[in-house]
């Protein structure tokens, strides 16, 4: 199993509790580049101490398909780990693949430290964005995903940024 995540911390020092949320991120359609958020897990734990607990499934969707995907997660998540199972046993045992969002765009944590494309048209417009180590491969994309045939060619692509996670 597979699952996109993105993890995120949070304190509450009135109360002296963190949170660890992972949202649970899913590609809408086959070969889509774009993510949507279908729900979360989350877990408290008491300041000072290492250990988390009460996880909760959480649905964030509008779409009766996300519900089942989440639930399947969830039951699996169920019969995987104990009642004890602390999030990095969680994530292995769900394949976790974590995300982060960097200059608007979900990024996997993998591809830290190689470079964000734009990918434009020959009318000048954004038609997508791609990440690759070097130009040479952005443009192997580009290929690969026939951005430069059809009505939107020739392509151009623009370094906007190297990554950093």
């Amino acid at each position: 199993m597979k699952t996109l995540v993105r993890i995120q911390y949070q304190s509450d020092s009135r109360n002296n509790f963190n949170f660890m949320t992972a949202q649970i991120l899913v590609h809408p359609y086959k070969n889509s580049d774009s993510i949507d958020v279908i729900g979360h897990l989350s877990f408290q734990q008491n300041k000072g101490e290492d250990t988390w607990y009460a996880l909760s499934f959480n649905v964030s969707t509008d779409k009766p398909d996300d519900l089942i995907r989440m639930a399947k997660l969830a039951k699996f998540i169920k019969n995987n780990t104990d009642w004890d199972s602390q999030p990095d046993e969680i994530f292995k045992v769900i394949g976790a693949v974590e995300y982060k969002i960097f200059q608007h765009e979900w990024v996997p944590v993998s591809k830290d430290g190689e470079n964000l494309y734009n990918v434009i048209t020959s009318s000048g417009t954004l038609y997508s964005r791609i990440i690759a180590p070097d130009d040479e491969a952005a443009m192997k994309i580009v290929k690969k995903r026939k951005y430069d045939q059809g009505n939107i060619a020739p392509v151009e692509v623009k370094l906007v940024s190297k990554i950093t996670l």
